[in-house]
């Protein structure tokens, strides 16, 4: 007889390894009902695109995430729907379109080098520490205006906010810290571009009208706390996950070192078999058949990405890590009117990320036995990848 089928997405087994799991909920029960926590899972591709799609009977505006909304928290475009949602998003989508993400690959590639000069001479690091999550945080940072001094300490809240602990969906009482200490930073460096605006987006943000009036404060803070997690976390996690896998690959990195216009196709297979947002969550506005079950109006439903992105219904042998994978579509960015804003400076971080690192750093070689995990709500990823490699010298030097 099998094991009574349990998903729990705050239990530490489930960061370490969800996808058995996962595989169970898909074939055993696709519409699945945890009725102690209080929500329902859906985990095949076309179930989850569709939850993504129907945005009118699976709202946002109930609270994307199962946790209880901590003190220190922000209105966000992302917990609302159309129309309001869609008049905000366009306040800050040209920020995020082709040109002005391609304008920042020099700034992007130049803190690539400065932070690979920093470590390329000791032969061995911890990739996360001392790359992969101060790259995407000094990005969105910039991004956002906050000075060169503070971004250290917005990092570190950051991650602090996202910690939980093992199989408890309540908040940490660190986390809720965290959380008011991003509010509390970013109050005030609203108000300081009030004053004093200058080239960054939060004092676009100042001096940008919604519906014939400027933006308050609390709408600007939403932006802030959406785009400096989404900007930081799940970046980070992309870049680790990816280098991750080239190591567990090495014919696989070996083919990107030797071509690497096929460093793009490793980062979308990267963002679907190990998807740095692993769920979102909605909430039903009427009753919901699926799978011969009926979820009641109000109930919220978890959107499984990571169990979505290794549907065999979808994705070839979705075990299978592939860099040279020919796939349409997978979900790691969402899809339809939540489509993530930052998806393109994403991939345009990690390109330049894995361009520098495989010229650099060519033959690292990743400690397994070091490598952990992180332990968050709907973020997986590592938290350590400690490498080795052959030391060499900044650029420049010879």
């Amino acid at each position: 007889m099998s094991e009574l089928l349990s998903f729990n997405p705050f239990a530490y087994e489930m960061h370490e390894d969800p996808y058995p799991t996962y595989a169970r909920l898909r074939e055993e029960a696709p519409c699945y009902h945890n009725k102690e926590m209080g929500f329902w899972a859906l985990s095949r591709f076309d179930d989850v695109l569709e939850g993504y799609r129907d945005w009118e009977n699976f709202t946002s505006t109930r609270g994307i995430a199962l946790e209880e909304v901590g003190r220190g928290s922000a209105p966000s475009m992302i917990g609302m729907d159309p129309p309001r949602q869609t008049k905000l998003r366009k306040l800050i989508v040209s920020a995020f379109n082709p040109k002005r993400v391609g304008a920042l690959e020099p700034r992007v590639r130049a803190l690539t080098t400065g932070f690979l000069d920093q470590l390329v001479e000791e032969g061995e690091c911890d990739l996360i520490e001392r790359f992969a999550a101060l790259l995407p945080s000094d990005v969105i940072s910039t991004l956002l205006g906050v000075p060169q001094e503070d971004h250290s300490s917005l990092r570190i809240w950051t991650e602090t906010m996202m910690h939980r602990e093992d199989g408890v969906s309540a908040i940490p009482p660190a986390a809720n810290e965290a959380s008011g200490n991003l509010l509390r930073y970013f109050a005030g460096l609203i108000k300081a571009k009030r004053k004093q605006p200058a080239e960054d987006l939060v004092s676009a943000l100042t001096g940008a009208e919604l519906d014939g009036r400027r933006l308050e404060d609390s709408e600007i803070l939403g932006f802030c706390f959406l785009l400096i997690s989404g900007g930081n976390e799940t970046t980070e996690k992309l870049i680790a996950n990816t280098i991750h896998q080239l190591s567990r690959h090495p014919d696989q990195r070996s083919e990107i070192i030797s071509d690497p216009s096929k460093i793009p196709g490793a980062i979308e297979e990267s963002l679907r078999f190990r998807s740095p947002t692993q769920y979102m969550v909605r909430a039903t506005t009427r009753d919901v058949e699926r799978h011969g079950l009926t979820i009641p109006e109000g109930d919220r439903v978890l959107l499984s990405i990571g169990a979505a992105n290794h549907d065999p219904r979808r994705f070839e042998d979705p075990g299978r890590f592939d860099i040279n994978r020919v796939m349409s579509q997978h979900l790691a960015f969402g899809f339809g009117v939540h489509f993530c804003l930052g998806a393109r400076l994403a991939r345009l971080e990690a390109r330049v990320a894995m361009e520098e690192i495989h010229k650099r750093l060519p033959d690292y070689e990743v400690d397994e036995s070091g490598v952990s995990v992180v332990h968050a709500g709907n973020v997986a990823g590592l938290a350590t990848l400690p490498i080795r490699f052959t030391p060499s010298g900044p650029v420049g030097e010879g």
